[in-house]
């Protein structure tokens, strides 16, 4: 469901050999060899080290995070994937050195970064600069800062989604927190109108605010999967399987996949396993929901076919996450906008 077109291949070449022919120049914070100053719209900063490319060979990992605090375990080990490479961080607003100081000093990764750097596209639609495609054809780990996700889904131009996925082809570390983590499942809601309460979901989840669709930022690992962040603390679940619904409506078979995050917590992928960490007591959420669903226009939603699994601080075990063999499972409805439990029982196990 990525979106990667013939153009948006061809402006990434462009860009590219564009870095490779232009020389030493000048960063905000010191030299950094083989890549152009950014352009109009786009600051870049954060720790170049020694300013050429570091060219490791990184672990292929995978971190989500709800908002909120970082999980610090996660991202040392986020930092630490990128096997003493370069970790660019993405944003649209916010600081160039909160990252960079992070990932690489505060974390202590070993070994650490040989460089970490912040490009801030204060002018999204102008992020498909040579300055921005050739940092990230460095990369040997990309993070997604917080924000709001339709600047990352919507005004980012196609070849900087190209560039993340081309960094995710070849293995680089990928990972993102709130709507930096919101943007990488194969299905996202874009905000494009603006957020939206649980309430207001279920109302009416055909309405137009509820904006679910294919992310250009999709990663292999969360095929058929949906992500919300803040999930606790902003009282999300409704819209999750309000998103859910949406989905089942629109592709009429099969079953979707939802992860809720909360704050201060990370979910790790990595080959074909997958990791929980939280200091606060937060939790991930996964739903499974198979239908049917009932989506129509001023009408609140209905739903079946729903499983919820609830993973706290060392949850751990194979991925895709396999809802038959979790040792508690809760099935869900909803009923003309109305969440409830099925049967309070806990049901599976092994």
């Amino acid at each position: 469901m990525r979106i990667a077109t013939v153009l948006g291949s061809l402006a990434l070449m462009l860009a590219l050999a564009a870095c490779a022919e232009s020389g030493p120049t000048t960063s905000l914070e010191g030299p950094l060899e083989g890549c152009p100053d950014p352009g109009v719209g786009t600051t870049i900063g954060g720790l170049v080290g020694a300013g050429d490319d570091a060219a490791a060979s990184p672990v292929r990992r995978l971190v989500l995070m709800g908002g909120g605090p970082e999980e610090d375990r996660a991202a040392r080990r986020f930092a630490e994937a990128a096997a003493g490479g370069d970790i660019v961080v993405l944003r649209a607003t916010g600081s160039l050195t909160s990252y960079p100081d992070y990932f690489s000093a505060e974390l202590a990764p070993a070994p650490r970064p040989a460089s970490v750097i912040t490009i801030r596209t204060d002018t999204p639609p102008l992020a498909d600069h040579p300055s921005v495609l050739c940092r990230l054809g460095r990369a040997e780990a990309v993070w997604l800062a917080g924000g709001s996700q339709w600047n990352y889904l919507g005004r980012w131009p196609n070849s900087v989604h190209v560039a993340v996925g081309e960094a995710t082809r070849r293995g680089a570390a990928v990972g993102g927190t709130s709507a930096g983590a919101v943007s990488l499942g194969e299905a996202a809601f874009d905000a494009r109108h603006g957020t939206i309460t649980s309430s207001e979901a279920l109302s009416d989840p055909a309405d137009v605010s509820v904006s679910v669709g294919p992310s250009n930022l999709a990663q292999p690992e969360l095929a058929n999967t949906i992500v919300d962040s803040h999930f606790t603390e902003r009282s999300r679940e409704g819209r999750l399987l309000a998103f859910l619904g949406r989905l089942l409506a629109l592709h009429r078979s099969g079953s979707f996949i939802g992860i809720g995050i909360d704050e201060g917590v990370a979910l790790e992928i990595e080959s074909s396993l997958y990791r929980v960490s939280s200091t606060r007591g937060g939790a991930v959420w996964m739903y499974e929901a198979t239908g049917p669903a009932v989506v129509q226009p001023g009408r609140p939603l209905s739903l079946d076919g729903i499983r919820r699994v609830r993973l706290a601080d060392g949850a751990s075990g194979r991925w895709p996450f396999l809802f038959d063999d979790a040792e508690r499972v809760q099935e869900l409805v909803v009923e003309e906008g109305e969440v409830r439990v099925r049967d309070a029982s806990a049901t599976g196990g092994r």
